[in-house]
């Protein structure tokens, strides 16, 4: 596992990047993410801004979409996008943002 320094407003924090999230250890227990662990959930990165033991990011706000926005690193489009989030389209390395131009809403490349 990699580390990565994490900045938030109010604390600096080294986490550690686990991969994709697993709801279960690999003894059939639940997972334990420690403050500041980063995990991959469909496809976007979070962050853990408290100790977490087995809840998904669709489960609880502990888990924190990675830079305020939620960021993707996926093939083909990321479901349910909110206006601001950023995908990374890794079968051509680009990066998109979901904008609204007031008419639409859609990836744009920038």
């Amino acid at each position: 596992m990699s580390r990565i320094p994490l900045i938030s407003q109010t604390q600096t924090n080294t986490g550690t990047y686990r991969g994709e999230y697993s709801p279960t250890n690999d003894k059939g227990g639940a997972s334990f993410y420690a403050v500041g662990d980063l995990v991959i959930y469909e496809g976007k990165l979070f962050y853990a801004r408290v100790n977490i033991k087995g809840l998904s990011p669709d489960l609880t706000d502990d888990w924190v979409p990675w830079g305020g926005s939620r960021v993707s690193y996926r093939s083909t489009t990321p479901p349910d996008p909110m206006v601001g989030d950023k995908w990374v389209n890794k079968a051509n390395g680009r990066m998109y943002t979901y904008f609204d131009d007031g008419e639409s809403k859609q990836f744009v490349e920038f």
